[in-house]
């Protein structure tokens, strides 16, 4: 027969509270964890924007070298 702890729960053993340093150790670890999946977060959004960002640069260099060759040749009048 179980014996009851002074909580009324069935003691399985000795319990002992964390200690401050402990605790403090768990806080911190959860912080971590949850900073690192914000950042995970910011950093897929942050390859798209880049991605982005790339392709607007390479159709930028094409349009860019579309006009400089119509410029050239004379078939653009500047206003």
């Amino acid at each position: 027969m179980s014996t009851l702890s002074a909580t009324g729960s069935a003691a399985c053993g000795p319990y002992r509270r964390p200690t401050v340093i402990e605790s403090a150790a768990a806080r911190l670890g959860a912080a971590l964890v949850r900073w690192a999946e914000r950042r995970r977060v910011i950093l897929s959004d942050w390859a798209e924007r880049e991605r982005a960002a790339t392709l607007r640069r390479e159709q930028l260099d094409v349009l860019r070298s579309d006009v400089m060759g119509t410029a050239h040749s004379g078939l653009y009048i500047w206003h």
